[in-house]
This record gives C-alpha cells, sequence and structure tokens, in this order.
C-alpha cells in the first residue's frame, strides 16, 4: 500500500504519517511539505491513498485534487482543512473527495474514518517483520525503524484536551509537560526543523519551542509520539526503570538549577539537556515494550543487560534520527564526557552537575570547582535534595499567547 502526505505544517503531516503507519504498518508513506512534490510523487509512483491539505504555498489542495482526478478516479483522497464552511466542503466533493477532515482533528477519528475510507484490515504482529533475536530487533529499530520515547496516555489526553481549557490550565499542563522527556526532545526537534528556526542559532528550551511551535502544532506532536510502538510503557519492571530515569533528568536539574544562583549561565537551556539526559536509557524502554508488544518475551535480567550494552549508542541514534542541533547534544554530551580544553561554562555546569549527582568516582570535582570560581566547601550547598525546590516549577508559558 502506497500512501502519500501532501501537508505544509510539519507537525500536522507527522502526525497524519503516524496515524497512517499504525493503522497499516506496512504501508509505504511519503511526506511532501508542497504541492509539487506531492504531485512529483505521485505522477512518478502513483498511490492508493492520498491525504493533502487545503491551503498549501504555490498550489491550493483543490488544485491538486483536480489534477489527479482528471488522470484517475479510484485513487482515494482525504482533503485535510482548517475551514469548515459549507462551501469549501461543497466545492472538495464537486472533484471526488472520498472524506472532508477539519482541522484540529481527533486522531482517533481520522484512523476511524481512513479504515472506512480504504476497507483494508488493520496491521497486526503478524504482518510485521520476523526477528531471530532481540538484539536483531534493536539493531532493526536504530538503522531502519524510527527510535521513540515512552509517554503516559493519560498525559496525551490531558494534552489533547488543552484546546478547550481556560489560559490557567494551559499553563499547568505546560508546566507540567516541560520536565517530559519525549516532550521536551520531539518539541525541539520540530523547533529547530528547517520549517520553523529562523536564522543560525538553534532553539535550546522549551518555551522557546512552544512559541515557535504553537499550541495546535504541540498537541499534534504528543499524539504523534504516543502512536509510536512501544511507547506507552506497560511492563512492570520498563516501567520502573522509567520513573528512575526521568528522576535523574529532575534532579540534574535541581543541581543546576542551585548552580544558577552562584554563575552565569542560561538555566532554562541547561534544563532541557537534564531533561535529556538519559534519552538513550528511555528510548531502549521503548524499544523493549515494542519487542514485548510483538508477542515476544524478555526478563528483567535482558532489561539490565541492554541498558549496559546499547543506552550510549541507541542515545546517538536517537538524537540523529531526530535531528537534535549539536548545540543541545554538546550540553547532554558534556555531562558524561567533559572534551579536553572545554571553557564553555554551560558545558562545565554540565559536568559538575553529574558529578554531584553520581558522587565523583573520578574525582574531576575540586578541579572543575575551581575553573568556575567556586570553592570545595561550597559543594554541598549545590547537592540534589528531593526535588522540592519550587523554582523548578516555575512557568515557562506565563500567559495564553505564549502557547499560540
Amino acid at each position: 500500500m502506497r500512501v502519500i502526505v501532501i501537508e505544509d505544517d510539519a507537525s500536522t503531516g507527522a502526525l497524519l504519517v503516524q496515524l497512517v503507519k499504525r493503522l497499516w504498518t506496512t504501508a509505504s508513506v511519503y511526506l511532501a511539505s508542497d504541492a509539487a512534490s506531492g504531485l512529483d510523487q505521485w505522477y512518478g509512483n502513483g498511490a492508493d491513498l492520498i491525504l493533502l491539505d487545503w491551503a498549501l504555498p504555490g498550489m491550493s489542495g483543490i488544485d491538486i485534487l483536480k489534477q489527479i482526478r482528471r488522470a484517475d478516479t479510484t485513487v482515494k483522497c482525504v482533503m485535510i482543512s482548517g475551514h469548515a464552511e459549507r462551501d469549501v466542503i461543497l466545492s472538495a466533493r464537486a472533484y471526488q473527495v472520498d472524506a472532508f477532515i477539519v482541522k484540529p482533528f481527533n486522531a482517533k477519528q481520522v484512523m476511524t474514518r481512513l479504515g472506512e475510507i480504504m476497507a483494508l484490515p488493520e496491521s497486526s504482529s503478524s504482518s510485521t517483520d520476523h526477528f531471530d533475536s532481540f538484539e536483531d530487533f534493536i539493531h532493526f529499530q536504530m538503522n531502519k525503524g524510527t527510535l521513540g520515547l515512552p509517554i503516559d496516555p493519560a498525559l496525551v489526553n490531558l494534552i489533547e484536551g488543552m484546546r478547550s481549557a481556560t489560559a490557567g490550565e494551559r499553563v499547568r499542563v505546560l508546566r507540567r509537560c516541560q520536565f517530559h522527556p519525549a516532550l521536551v526532545f520531539r518539541l525541539l526537534s520540530l523547533a529547530n526543523s528547517g520549517q520553523y528556526i529562523q536564522g543560525m542559532e538553534s532553539v535550546e528550551t522549551f518555551e522557546n519551542a512552544i512559541q515557535a511551535v504553537g499550541l495546535d502544532g504541540f498537541i499534534n506532536l504528543a499524539v504523534e509520539m504516543s502512536l509510536h510502538p512501544g511507547s506507552h510503557l506497560r511492563q512492570d519492571f520498563l516501567v520502573v526503570r522509567q520513573n528512575a530515569y526521568q528522576r535523574d533528568g529532575l534532579a540534574l536539574a535541581e543541581v543546576t538549577m542551585k548552580l544558577s544562583a552562584t554563575l552565569s549561565f542560561s538555566f532554562n537551556a541547561a534544563r532541557s539537556a537534564c531533561m535529556l539526559y538519559r534519552v538513550g536509557e528511555l528510548s531502549l524502554l521503548q524499544v523493549m515494550q515494542a519487542w514485548l508488544d510483538l508477542g515476544y518475551s524478555l526478563t528483567e535480567e535482558d532489561c539490565t543487560a541492554t541498558l549496559k550494552s546499547y543506552s550510549a549508542a541507541t542515545g546517538n541514534r536517537i538524537k540523529t534520527q531526530w535531528n537534535i542541533p549539536n548545540t543541545i547534544r554538546s550540553r547532554i554530551g558534556a555531562a558524561y564526557l567533559l572534551p579536553s580544553g572545554t571553557v564553555k561554562i554551560d558545558a562545565l555546569v554540565m559536568r559538575i552537575a553529574h558529578l554531584l549527582l553520581t558522587n565523583d568516582t573520578q574525582h574531576e570535582l575540586p578541579r572543575l570547582v575551581a575553573r568556575v570560581g567556586l570553592t570545595e566547601t561550597q559543594l554541598d550547598q549545590f547537592r540534589p535534595n528531593a526535588i522540592k525546590d519550587e523554582r523548578l516549577n516555575e512557568a515557562v508559558v506565563d500567559d495564553e499567547s505564549s502557547a499560540e
């Protein structure tokens, strides 16, 4: 089955691709951000299903539909539009559109409608690739698949409800989201893509990324992440590990927050890196749950061995797959290994925070704290407590306009 998605909004396009893949895992899906490339793909390779946005740069979705219908009246076409006016819908129906979906849309309803239109059975585990071992599955996900991160379905439901929430409720949800690795990761990934980034500087903070992507974009990203295989952890020992790794990120953020009271650096940018501190381990948990969801078995001992063997490689791979900028990656990497000759304060802070969190088995702290103008007698005040400091939870989005 071949599917073409023509959508210029990056978050909506990514979500539509995931909806199709969730329905039919073996489908070949091509995402085009403009009419010309979408039509070139259709003329060159054909398609069984085309999802196209109404408002596209250069050529409207209705113009694309006209061209397609002149050549083919059988291919299924679904129009996606932010307009629900009667004349808009009627003009699409005049060119035999098979469905008209209004933005913002409900993901589950779109999946149901696509299933009805195509009248094809949903994919099952029997239609997926066969793997001889869990190691084969890991290598497949790293090299041919798409790595993801665990995300709580209840939080995704809460995020979806933001469209009808009050300004205060939105702010409260966003405060919670800024400490969730999957959401921080995906938001920064999109905000630093070619469709959003302005100029040469990368976006490194949650609040700046929200302002770039907007509320609807953020909601789409949350739903998209929840559709990746294995994103909902159900195995108890995986959930325990997830909670521990996310606590590590919060504890690291607590240490950097304390250091920010004495040293001059961007705490918000450092906080983003802290939330992605265990991204390799968290991604592997998602891979393990996906493996279990296919009907295979995995023990807690297997989990421990996998994390030990593959965490670093998986962390590097997922950051590459999702095009996380080098500025963010260097902050995360500095926590684990400080490059020789580093003088940047943010890198030094990340390494100091990591050493304080792990009790400095390599005895680097005395040398590093001296480089940033601190003394060993000051170190105890920077060590993590129980993450009770309210400053960690200060709003990064102060009003409703920041999330629009």
